[in-house]
């Protein structure tokens, strides 16, 4: 018989009103009903695997966004792609990472410049490695930390005024040392949808789709980019749209280091390496004070426990519990909201385990 996948039987217990071990049915009775009363403002879907099993599942309506354009209000269900913002940039890591391959370390090492050699890129590049734009400390300026997501100078929103974004990002001067300063950066994000299409010779949204995709059974999705980006490429850090159950399924990737039914996709050195703390500490930013960060993906101990986590604007959350066998995925829609509901939320998850029965 095959065995069971959670995303493939599809078959979450609290349907059935049997949640898993270690849930407590009334406690995620509860939890739905906070939801629906308002809570945890405009959350569109919440999903929780627990050991291979999708033990919660469960949809609501609200205003939503497709990359920006108001979309109204939408009620959702497993069919219902979602923009993951953000969360993006972790998908665009492990496509980076299966690029590279097992023998990645060499690659990182090298000067950012070294995979565009077509282009002429200042000196001071130099010192720039693959590392240092995974980890956003390349020093490079940027503003996106300081600029609201609203403001059109914002440069993350200045690349959709540009033919080259990755040219863009590359022409930017140093404002610290590479790897003194972390800083928030898409534009770091697309530079590594760049080097993705020079490793492969194909676009990233091409790559992904053979390469991460394909294994992983997910045929439904989006990956927009700016039209008049040339050549032609998806916006790394922020295009991606996905159904919630694909987005859960790649969560469950990496808290099986890198496999999917047996098949390692992902390779696990990458996986290990990304979800590390590469930079101890962001600080403040959005209150997310005690988190780092490492290879696009945060890392941090909300409620106390070790957490690898995909993060995108409007509360679009991917939280690997690897300790704990878990992963929970939610959808929302408070963009430009940095409130951190789905933070909440987490913890109103794990404070649902306990008791259960099988």
């Amino acid at each position: 018989m095959r065995r069971r996948e959670f995303a493939t039987l599809l078959l979450p217990a609290v349907c059935a009103g049997r949640p898993a071990a270690g849930f407590r049915q009334d406690a995620l009775d509860r939890l739905t009903a906070a939801i629906k009363s308002g809570a945890y403002p405009n959350t569109h879907a919440l999903l929780v695997e627990q050991d291979g099993r999708l033990v919660y599942e469960q949809y609501f309506a609200g205003t939503d966004e497709r990359w920006g354009q108001p979309l109204g209000k939408r009620v959702f269900d497993a069919s219902s792609l979602h923009d993951l913002r953000s969360a993006s940039k972790s998908v665009t890591s492990a496509v980076l990472g299966i690029a590279l391959g097992t023998d990645f370390d060499k690659a990182v090492a090298r000067p950012i410049g070294s995979f565009f050699p077509q282009r002429k890129l200042r000196p001071e590049l130099h010192a720039v490695t693959l590392h240092h734009v995974l980890t956003m400390t390349a020093g490079l300026e940027w503003n996106e930390m300081t600029v609201p997501y609203t403001d059109p100078k914002n440069d993350e929103l200045q690349m959709s005024t540009t033919k080259d974004p990755v040219g863009l990002v590359l022409s930017r001067r140093l404002r610290d040392k590479p790897g003194a300063v972390w800083y928030y950066s898409g534009g770091l994000t697309q530079v590594l949808g760049g080097v993705v299409a020079q490793i492969t010779g194909k676009p990233l949204d091409v790559y992904a789709k053979e390469a991460l995709f394909a294994p992983l059974g997910i045929t439904q999705y989006e990956w927009i980019g700016d039209p008049k980006w040339d050549p032609h490429m998806p916006a790394a850090a922020s295009g991606l749209r996905m159904r919630a159950r694909d987005l859960a399924r790649f969560g469950s990737v990496y808290m099986n280091g890198g496999q999917w039914q047996g098949r390692q996709v992902v390779p696990d050195a990458w996986v290990a390496r990304s979800v590390r703390r590469q930079v101890q500490s962001i600080g403040d930013w959005h209150g997310r004070a005690g988190w780092g960060y490492g290879y696009q993906w945060w890392i941090g101990q909300p409620e106390g426990y070790d957490v690898a986590a995909a993060i995108g604007n409007g509360n679009q959350r991917v939280f690997v519990v690897p300790k704990e066998r878990m992963v929970a995925t939610i959808f929302a829609g408070e963009y430009n909201k940095f409130e951190g509901h789905s933070e909440r939320l987490f913890a109103a998850v794990m404070a649902a385990r306990g008791g259960g029965t099988s």
